[in-house]
């Protein structure tokens, strides 16, 4: 139940009554009870155990206040510990400033039960309620303050850790960071510029009127090409130099594959592409990884059996997209490199990296690449 700031909780409640009943029997079973003054206090004390979670200082002064009733008319053992309780959270709930303000108040009733006992009763007796104030005062304050001494070293030693594993990332961040500046720098100086070399002596070459068909069908395809291998490798590099926050190296979509079937066309595989399924929006690496095993699927068929048919099918299942590449073989002894081939390699890898698995070999006669990946 919770009230304003004030939260009851069954354990409070369940704490009270034991209190109140436990006092009760020790009346019942011969614990000395001058006057109903005492159940009252030991009532008052069980009440304040309501209060101990949402208003520490206000159970803390009802305990006192009945203890010290309760120690004109006849202390009672459980009043004593319902009084230490609410001391030890009320200083290990409190600042600094309230533990040191809670230890010398604890010292002072110590000081002043031990005269009081010297004054009355005499050495003995006042040395005893010293050391029994000490035990209800000084031991639960004392061992409050223990307690958030070392909660607090504990958060401070987790705030360095946390602060030491920022920094380790921070510097981990700067050494991807200088590590991708380094192969941006790398492709454009070692890739980038022979594209833009064949580019050029290719446009150059198509200047000239004294080619034949097939040949200036082949300087336009090479031209094309490498333009196209330029303008990805240029936003790679800018991707590389962009840093984490960039999108993806390759903005390659499954929606986009009629495009790069019929630049399979125009490079003269003769590929049809069929879509079975819901065509439908999937996770970026999803899709970069499917666009790129069609396409090196694609060129591989080119390369190795070029001519021949190509039948390409992306299947989208509830709960995996498949990607299948099928063509037939050049010759009967043809077949692709599976071991050793870095394409074959290439689409291997990223099939696994988002959990899927391809499968690429000669069947009947044909040539069959086939990867799943679940969604």
């Amino acid at each position: 139940m919770r009230l304003g700031g004030w939260e009851l909780r069954a354990r409070d409640v369940a704490s009270a009554l034991g209190v109140f009943v436990g006092g009760l029997l020790l009346f019942k079973f011969g614990y000395p009870l001058k006057s109903w003054v005492g159940v009252a206090t030991l009532g008052a004390s069980a009440v304040s155990l309501l209060f101990i979670r949402s208003y520490a200082w206000f159970s803390l002064t009802i305990a006192a206040v009945a203890l010290t009733i309760d120690w004109i008319v006849g202390p009672n053992l459980l009043t004593i510990c319902v009084f230490a309780n609410a001391a030890y959270v009320v200083t290990e709930q409190g600042s600094a400033r309230v533990g040191r303000a809670m230890m010398i108040g604890s010292v002072a009733a110590v000081l002043i039960f031990t005269g009081v006992g010297l004054v009355i009763e005499g050495e003995l007796t006042g040395v005893l309620l010293g050391v029994q104030a000490a035990l209800f005062t000084v031991l639960p304050v004392d061992t409050a303050m223990t307690v958030r001494r070392h909660r607090q070293t504990a958060a401070a030693e987790r705030e360095r850790a946390e602060q030491t594993a920022r920094l380790a990332e921070l510097d981990q961040r700067a050494a991807v960071t200088a590590e991708r500046t380094r192969v941006a720098r790398d492709l454009h100086d070692l890739v980038a510029n022979d594209l833009s070399v064949i580019a050029l002596h290719s446009t150059a070459a198509l200047a000239r009127d004294d080619h034949g068909d097939t040949t200036r069908r082949s300087l336009e395809l090479i031209r094309k090409h490498s333009v196209d291998g330029l303008a990805e490798m240029r936003h790679l590099i800018d991707v590389l130099r962009a840093g984490d926050g960039a999108d993806s190296p390759a903005e390659a979509r499954l929606d986009q594959l009629d495009a790069l079937v019929e630049r399979a066309r125009e490079d003269g595989t003769p590929a049809t592409l069929t879509v079975d399924g819901e065509a439908r929006p999937l996770s970026p690496a999803v899709e970069l990884a499917g666009y790129r095993i069609l396409q090196e699927a694609l060129v591989n068929a080119g390369k190795h059996a070029a001519g021949q048919p190509v039948e390409a099918v992306v299947r989208y299942r509830p709960d995996a997209l498949t990607l299948t590449v099928e063509n037939r073989l050049a010759a009967a002894d043809s077949s692709f490199p599976l071991v050793g081939g870095a394409g074959l390699v290439g689409m291997t890898e990223r099939a696994a990296l988002v959990g899927g698995a391809l499968d690429a070999g000669p069947r009947e006669g044909r040539w069959r690449v086939h990867a799943s990946i679940p969604l």
